[in-house]
């Protein structure tokens, strides 16, 4: 199972910006058998998930 960590600072965003969260995710969810996994191909030591290089697997 994979899954997915949404961290969201509570004070920082509307109601507004959660409900363009929660479309993103839906609309993720739909297209779910379409959607292909992702590899890091370039991987720095800090902070690899933010500055790190992806190709698709």
């Amino acid at each position: 199972m994979d899954l997915v960590r949404l961290a969201i600072p509570r004070r920082m965003y509307t109601q507004a910006h959660m409900d363009y969260v929660v479309e993103v995710v839906q609309e993720v969810w739909e297209m779910r058998d379409q959607l292909r996994g992702m590899k890091f191909v370039r991987q720095p030591p800090a902070l690899r998930h933010f500055t790190g290089r992806f190709d698709y697997v």
